[in-house]
């Protein structure tokens, strides 16, 4: 009977260890919260205009934010953009981080590192984001490539010293497709559209920063590092996104966007990227063995909630090409407002809420401006011919509330072939 206990206890703890060691890197544990966010790749046109940008048509990327705005699409291609974003620009500037770099020196190198982790302050954040994608639209279809590189921060005391940086890298592809619908001539017409997007993504274990300075002060192999010490945590989803607009005359529209529909991830955590090479290849980068404690765990769940948003677009033609202005005014997750009321439905309703204006002039010029939770923004936009320029300049709220933590951000992004 004693032994038959003993069992027992073995197997209930067995059931219950395993859960969390599968999930040692998930959301949910300290200091990996943003890697479980939905996956949107940097659209330095919609950041420009505060996020909104449900109802804004006419771009190689709008079907990216609502599907229905396929319906109708001409041929269009953009071939291989890079996007690179800056975060924290203010306090970096701030920081004399730049002019150490500029001295030059091992010394002034080391120093300006610092300096750079000075300005991780107490949660999270982002630092560096490469996005590189390219886009196909043609008769009502689309198609997307995306990869990104996201740097992200985490800092638990807000000293130096607790500033740690979590590596992430995302593709996807997506496919699309939009028609329209004639419902009442020349009052109503419904454009409907459907996306389904393969995700994979990768992230590492939380590094502190000031290790790894140290490290390669002090003769650092970054090969071993990275492919054999280094955890990791990587898997995929397949999401959903259902997308409608009511247009109406004189350029006035509605969309209603169920985004992220069946959007969790099947994911694994593996003690180095060796490891992962192995299980999803069949091959080790190099032959270091894995760090002491680096272990692969079972598979686990990501789970990243479906959102329904809703957006109204004024985006008037009488002008011609001469002046084209826009209007956006989304709520990107109409969700999150129930249960509310009074001021806490007031406070719900500016989180979610995001407001944009844009002017094209003569076809080659636009000048953005927006509003996120409250936090402005601006973006220019060139194009000459076939090569395009764009820049915003904008703000997120990474803490719990609005004015908890707002980092500001630049983001410039250079592409060849359709706007």
């Amino acid at each position: 009977m004693k032994t038959i206990k003993i069992s027992l206890v073995v197997l209930l703890l067995a059931l219950v260890i395993t859960p969390l060691t599968g999930a040692l890197y998930s959301p949910d544990k300290d200091g990996y919260a943003l890697a479980g966010e939905q996956f949107i790749g940097t659209s330095v046109r919609v950041q420009g205009m505060g996020g909104a940008g449900y109802g804004v048509k006419g771009y190689h990327d709008s079907f990216l934010f609502n599907p229905a705005n396929l319906a109708g699409s001409r041929f269009k291609l953009s071939l291989p953009s890079i996007t690179v974003t800056a975060h924290n620009v203010q306090s970096i500037l701030a920081s004399g981080a730049i002019d150490e770099f500029v001295d030059g020196g091992d010394d002034g190198m080391i120093q300006g590192a610092m300096d750079l982790l000075g300005t991780i302050k107490k949660g999270y954040g982002d630092f560096l984001t490469t996005d590189i994608s390219t886009t196909f639209t043609l008769g009502g279809f689309g198609l997307s490539i995306q990869a990104q590189e996201r740097l992200m921060t985490y800092n638990k005391k807000g000293t130096t010293s607790q500033s740690k940086l979590i590596a992430q890298l995302t593709a996807a592809v997506t496919l699309g497709y939009g028609l329209n619908i004639k419902a009442v001539p020349n009052i109503l017409d419904i454009d409907v559209g459907v996306s389904v997007q393969a995700v994979y993504k990768a992230y590492s274990k939380t590094i502190g920063a000031v290790d790894l300075i140290d490290k390669i002060d002090d003769d650092f192999d970054a090969g071993k590092f990275f492919l054999a010490e280094l955890p990791m945590a990587a898997g995929w989803g397949v999401p959903i996104s259902i997308g409608a607009n009511l247009n109406f005359p004189y350029g006035l529209s509605l969309s209603l966007v169920a985004g992220n529909i069946n959007g969790n991830y099947k994911m694994a955590t593996y003690g180095s990227l060796n490891d992962w090479g192995e299980e999803v290849f069949n091959t080790r980068w190099s032959d270091d063995p894995n760090a002491s404690g680096a272990v692969s765990e079972s598979e686990w769940a990501l789970e990243v909630p479906w959102t329904l948003g809703f957006g109204f677009t004024w985006a008037p033609t009488f002008l011609g090409n001469i002046i084209k202005p826009t209007i956006a005014i989304d709520v990107v997750d109409v969700l999150a407002l129930g249960g509310n009321t009074g001021e806490a439905l007031t406070r719900a309703f500016l989180e979610q809420t995001r407001l944009g204006a844009s002017v094209r002039l003569l076809s080659m010029f636009d000048v953005r401006y927006g509003l996120n939770q409250g936090y402005q923004s601006l973006g220019v936009g060139f194009d000459l011919l076939v090569f395009h320029i764009d820049a915003a300049y904008y703000t997120r709220e990474y803490g719990k509330s609005i004015g908890d933590k707002p980092i500001d951000a630049l983001s410039l992004r250079f592409s060849i072939g359709s706007r």
